[in-house]
């Protein structure tokens, strides 16, 4: 059995080099910061892509991580700046041009058919996935955050709360207010 290496011993071996551990180190972390970007862009490309940003700036700043705190509050703070940068990107670009708002046929997922008697089945999953998404939107940024870091990446409260350098009694009341509107919201579209 292979134990499985700590994030010290990997973040030492990129330090000294070892091209190995930077792999190890992405293929440990990259689902967990693809989902909270997912979770507060609702989009898979641009999930892909900020992802693909934040290892490249984990990599290159890795010099500077010093251990006084995990390396998951380290790459979370990575995470969420560079998910600011894209925001702050997008935000003026939309007010330069309307055409970012434009729908590319070329650009835009389609919905494939893989089996014409699945369609009415996939179509409602597909409709209630939307749904999902519209009630994640009007929650607010920390609520979504909270929501997603316990939801999808299934930390606990206290690892949130010394996440997100907040009481584990403000994670719980931002996670019960997301719960709520996600429940108001869903209710009513249902």
């Amino acid at each position: 059995m292979v134990m499985e290496k700590g994030d010290k011993e990997i973040i030492q071996d990129i330090k000294n080099g070892n091209e190995h551990a930077i792999d190890e180190l992405i293929k440990k972390y990259q689902k967990k910061v693809y989902n909270l970007i997912f979770g507060m862009t609702f989009n898979y490309d641009i999930a892909w892509d900020v992802s693909q940003e934040v290892f490249i700036k984990v990599i290159k700043n890795i010099k500077n991580f010093r251990g006084e705190s995990s390396f998951w509050t380290f790459l979370y703070r990575i995470t969420m700046n560079a998910y600011y940068d894209y925001y702050r990107k997008y935000k003026l670009r939309e007010k330069v041009s309307y055409f970012s708002e434009m729908d590319d046929e070329d650009t835009k997922r389609t919905f494939e058919v893989k089996d014409l008697i699945n369609l009415e089945e996939e179509f409602e999953v597909k409709e209630f996935k939307e749904t999902v998404k519209i009630a994640l939107k009007e929650l607010t940024d920390m609520q979504r955050q909270v929501f997603i870091l316990k939801n999808i990446n299934n930390l606990k409260i206290k690892e949130i709360a010394d996440l997100l350098k907040i009481s584990e009694g403000t994670v719980k009341s931002h996670l019960n207010r997301a719960m709520e509107k996600l429940k108001e919201t869903l209710g009513a579209k249902t």
